[in-house]
């Protein structure tokens, strides 16, 4: 029984061998040739080559990453962190920190009321209090910068509530 198995063992190995080798194409060097001595002399780099491969396929684009970077919402004359947003941000930071070499610009924005100075400003507290956050959620502030784009660049353009909390919003840009 004991020689039956090992048997079985060794004709599963030589199979798993042969199938592994069947599509492989083999050219024989000359056996005198330089580069035949050193391509025998030297280790096979095809192993590193594949997980190097594997992992560049592994990584996300710039733009897979953005889909997964979400915008928070404030009230009106307000830049505090909502609790809602504060879920959306720590699913933001889980991103960035996934991916530790892209940088963001953190975008702050108004609704159409107010001044164009006032909106500025205020989109900058917005902008600096969604850093701030992810900051305390691990994510390196050399990685994070803001920018307030106050009341221009509108979601809806329309002048109603909806379009208004709509409007009142953060949004994360990768920095390219």
């Amino acid at each position: 029984m004991k020689k039956l198995t090992v048997i079985a063992g060794l004709l599963a190995i030589a199979g798993f061998t042969v199938a592994g080798c069947a599509n492989k194409e083999t050219v024989k060097p000359e056996q005198n040739s330089p580069a035949a001595q050193t391509t025998q002399a030297q280790p096979s780099q095809q192993a590193p080559a594949v997980a190097a491969q594997a992992q560049q396929t592994a990584e996300k684009t710039i733009a897979e990453i953005q889909k997964e970077l979400l915008m928070i919402h404030f009230d009106f004359n307000k830049y505090n962190i909502r609790p809602d947003a504060k879920t959306v941000l720590e699913g933001d930071a889980k991103v960035l920190n996934e991916n530790p070499n892209v940088k963001v610009k953190v975008a702050g924005y108004c609704d159409d009321r107010g001044s164009v100075e006032y909106n500025l400003a205020l989109g900058e507290k917005r902008a600096q209090a969604a850093k701030d956050y992810l900051v305390t959620l691990g994510v390196s502030g050399d990685r994070l910068s803001t920018i307030s784009y106050g009341k221009s660049d509108p979601i809806d353009a329309q002048n109603n509530e909806k379009a208004w909390a709509m409007n009142r919003r953060a949004e994360l840009h990768i920095a390219q």
